[in-house]
């Protein structure tokens, strides 16, 4: 599948050439199935069924919206998150992208910035080092939000009405629910966001997860 079609599911010319611009001007076959079989462009979601390497997750309910992306590098995962969270925010929906540590969310929001900050899409980024655009989350004034997972933990603990408003979470680097340090929060993470925010449909990113599952 061309790039260029991407544009008969509702995704700006402009946006297109910066998906040609910085991949190429093919889908990789993971990448079409996500867009033809999963939804991941429909901003309103769509019924997802089971698939090799996608997988929705949740006591098989095959209505479950969550979407769970298990490849090898240079598979083209990324991109799949790329597409779904800009696909929201093009549609003036805001989505949160998680990622485990400080330097992988200032090269994610460098990244995001470069690319669309130009085109009226707001980037933000919180870490525990870095909250001057804390206030712009809490208060809703933001496109994307690029959060690390400690960050957002203590953003639904503390400002739970932050989540009322976002309709997509990518939570990148999704193996490490296998880690001894990361493992127990993101559990926690996407159990809160399941229980408390089921309006919002998470899409994980995974090399490899053995044992575990998005419930």
């Amino acid at each position: 599948m061309k790039i260029r079609n991407l544009e008969k599911y509702g995704i700006p010319s402009y946006i297109v050439n910066i998906f040609k611009k910085n991949n190429s001007n093919n889908l990789f076959p993971l990448q079409e199935d996500a867009v033809k079989k999963f939804g991941i462009l429909n901003y309103e979601g769509n019924e997802v069924h089971p698939h090799p390497a996608l997988s929705p997750q949740g006591r098989g309910n095959k209505d479950n919206k969550n979407l769970l992306v298990i490849a090898p590098t240079s598979s083209g995962k990324t991109f799949i998150g790329e597409m779904a969270a800009i696909a929201q925010v093009i549609h003036l929906q805001k989505i949160i992208y998680l990622v485990p540590l400080r330097g992988l969310a200032d090269e994610k929001y460098r990244y995001f910035k470069n690319l669309y900050g130009n085109y009226g899409i707001d980037i933000v980024i919180s870490t525990r080092d870095c909250f001057a655009d804390d206030q712009l989350i809490t208060s809703g004034d933001y496109s994307a939000a690029v959060m690390t997972y400690e960050k957002f933990n203590y953003f639904y603990l503390k400002f739970p009405h932050f989540l009322s408003i976002v309709s997509l979470v990518v939570i990148d680097e999704m193996q490490l629910i296998n880690d001894s340090k990361w493992g127990p929060l993101l559990e926690s993470i996407v159990n809160h966001i399941n229980k408390k925010s089921k309006h919002i449909k998470i899409i994980a990113l995974s090399a490899f997860i053995e044992d575990r599952k998005i419930s």
